[in-house]
């Protein structure tokens, strides 16, 4: 762990490792959250946690950590009820209605049941969310699970896939400069859309795959917000970059804006 850039950038919470693995740790036992994003908040809280295929409630959980691919015909109702789902709700087809009522037995959430009801209003039409769909990247999973925990408690044999940060604005600010301050180009960083989870997951992971990496800022998703601002902060973000652009950042940290006065004066005020 790299403690220039950790201390520089004053962290409220610790820098993630994210990655496959075979096995569970030792000492960790699956949970069922109903959002993952629940296991990214334990994990910056000082847990190690994991994730697999079938442990989380969210049927999007597992493609947006690349655990499996978009399996939409899965989501109740199947394929046509989640692009309303994402768009504009299924409240008014008579599949929908069913399964809103079936929801309602099964004792859902009131968040599933509204969502599920009148749409999460992310997409304005079901063919954008189709074509969102057809654009994610290919999971490549190279283990049965996702596992979380801080950057400083990695073990010798534990290789981040990729390591993500939860920041406020000004530290969001730095670590775009310095993604950006020794490589060429004006869009070393991007914010694509997508589910919280796949910021954290599937995105950056694909970006491992790439010559030259683009870090992600993610916690855009409304639905992972809803479920965060009470335990992490209304004013959190996320920067998720693949391990290698990680190091990279951390070793040229020391000579860039973070040892200079704008920044340093900034932190004097904190």
């Amino acid at each position: 762990m790299n403690t220039y850039l950790e201390n520089a950038l004053q962290l409220r919470f610790p820098p993630l490792a994210i990655y496959y693995a075979q096995e569970l740790p030792e000492g960790v036992k699956l949970t069922s959250p109903m959002c993952s994003m629940l296991l990214i908040a334990q994990a910056a809280k000082g847990k190690t946690v994991a994730l697999s295929k079938d442990s989380c409630r969210c049927h999007g959980a597992a493609s947006g950590f690349g655990l499996d691919v978009m399996r939409t015909d899965d989501f109740p109702g199947g394929h046509e009820c989640f692009l309303r789902f994402l768009s504009i709700g299924n409240e008014h087809c008579e599949l929908g209605q069913t399964m809103i009522a079936r929801l309602k037995e099964a004792g859902a959430p009131q968040i599933l049941i509204e969502e599920y009801s009148e749409g999460e209003g992310f997409c304005k039409t079901t063919e954008l969310v189709q074509d969102w769909v057809d654009q994610l990247p290919q999971a490549r999973p190279d283990g049965p699970y996702i596992v979380m925990k801080p950057l400083r408690d990695v073990r010798k044999g534990e290789v981040p896939k990729v390591v993500a940060f939860l920041v406020n604005p000004d530290q969001l600010s730095a670590l775009v400069v310095l993604a950006n301050y020794a490589r060429k180009g004006m869009d070393n960083v991007r914010i694509p859309f997508g589910a919280g989870c796949n910021c954290f997951g599937l995105y950056p992971f694909a970006e491992a795959e790439q010559g030259n990496p683009q870090a992600i800022i993610g916690l855009t998703d409304i639905s992972a917000r809803f479920y965060l601002n009470k335990i992490l902060g209304s004013d959190i973000l996320s920067f998720a970059v693949p391990l290698e652009m990680y190091e990279e950042m951390a070793g040229n940290a020391p000579e860039s804006f973070l040892n200079r006065y704008a920044w340093k004066t900034m932190m004097k005020k904190k």
